[in-house]
């Protein structure tokens, strides 16, 4: 409970970024970042949690973990317009599943089930993990955008622009960071497939056997692909392009962590 108690105060910086007056990229941002950072590894130190562990509290902090460095990364090299603005919103979703990690970690099993030889030992699965965290992280970020962009076009809509959508990045480049994003994300799970599907021969299984992960995944690979087919050929923009993006985001949790909570928890 102290890891979990440490891991909500060390979010709470990033999370306190959507009360600023005047969201700015600072020294402030930095901080909280790198706080939030420091403190999802201290926990993932303290908690023994290994990024090839199955649990779900362990797949729950990885995938936070991921989210922060690349939205750091992204914000520290001035990446897409204004990303910074989502800072807020960013910690928010992070101190959520921050807390539903807290609250499983107390009936998470004494013995964290993970990956076993062969396996461990295959270049395979070390790619197969990086890609998986990667493509969350870029599709989570996607739906946070595509969140910003609902909030942002109901106040333009209402001509009422609140302290809300004054923080949030001007509607087209929420936009842009929604596909861009979603764009990154297909092609790195491109090699997500492939190398899970590496690992099944590793494993001695058939590769034309599809389990939920997997049918989850190319499931989400087909609603991010079709987003990207339909926006680049035709004019897709506002709430259906929210729709695929929060389809594909759910799609992708229910592959990732939501296996892991279902066989953990449900019939582990």
């Amino acid at each position: 409970m102290i890891a979990a108690a440490l891991h909500i105060l060390c979010l709470l910086p990033l999370t306190t970024q959507i009360m600023r007056r005047n969201p700015q990229r600072d020294i402030w941002l930095f901080l909280s970042i790198f706080v939030a950072a420091a403190g999802t590894v201290i926990v993932l130190g303290l908690t023994g949690e290994e990024v090839q562990s199955r649990g779900f509290t362990a797949a729950l902090h990885w995938s936070e973990l991921s989210v922060i460095l690349i939205f750091g990364g992204l914000v520290i090299c001035n990446g897409p317009k204004q990303i910074w603005r989502l800072a807020g919103y960013i910690g928010g979703y992070l101190l959520a599943f921050g807390g539903v990690a807290a609250v499983f970690n107390v009936f998470e099993p004494v013995a964290d089930p993970s990956v076993a030889e062969p396996v461990l030992y295959s270049g395979w699965l070390w790619v197969h993990i990086g890609t998986s965290l990667v493509t969350y992280a870029l599709v989570t970020l996607s739906a946070i955008a595509a969140m910003g962009y609902v909030v942002q076009e109901d106040a333009l809509k209402n001509r009422r622009p609140n302290r809300w959508s004054r923080r949030l990045p001007p509607l087209r480049d929420s936009e842009h960071m929604l596909v861009s994003f979603l764009k990154w994300s297909a092609w790195v799970l491109v090699i997500g497939i492939i190398t899970g599907f590496a690992l099944r021969q590793v494993e001695g299984q058939s590769l034309l056997y599809l389990d939920h992960k997997m049918l989850l995944t190319l499931l989400g690979f087909a609603v991010i692909c079709g987003l990207i087919f339909i926006h680049e050929k035709s004019t897709l923009r506002g709430r259906m392009a929210v729709r695929f993006v929060l389809g594909a985001w759910l799609l992708l949790t229910l592959a990732f962590p939501g296996v892991r909570f279902v066989s953990g928890y449900l019939i582990g």
